[in-house]
């Protein structure tokens, strides 16, 4: 597959182990490039969402992760003791450097969440 953006090359910025399989656009929203990441991990599959957050749009992509990052961390501990809490509040994956984002080469700043299975979203 022929995809837009080097997904491999960005995923081996962030803290995700096992050996990438595949990445496919995902979803339908017109801001990011969003697509689904799947790795094998100890012969589980494991997905991810990676979006390349538009710059044209987000001026500041900086600031952007900082808030992300400040909301997902609130709202993961109000959750963290509901069952499957997981699933209640996405999960940012943070790139090596620890950040909850990358920016590569090209000058595209990249977040990473992990994949909720069987959750429905509305445009």
């Amino acid at each position: 597959m022929n995809l837009k953006h080097d997904i491999r090359a960005v995923a081996r910025q962030f803290q995700i182990h096992g050996e990438f399989l595949t990445a496919a656009p995902y979803g339908s929203g017109h801001i990011n490039d969003t697509y689904c990441v799947t790795f094998s991990q100890a012969g589980t599959h494991a997905r991810y969402i990676f979006q390349r957050i538009n710059h044209n749009i987000f001026k500041n992509p900086v600031a952007l992760m900082e808030n992300v990052a400040r909301v997902t961390a609130h709202l993961g501990v109000k959750v963290s003791s509901e069952p499957d809490a997981s699933r209640r509040a996405l999960t940012l994956i943070s790139a090596h450097d620890g950040k909850p984002f990358c920016c590569v080469a090209d000058g595209n700043h990249w977040r990473v969440y992990l994949f909720i299975e069987k959750a429905r979203t509305f445009d």
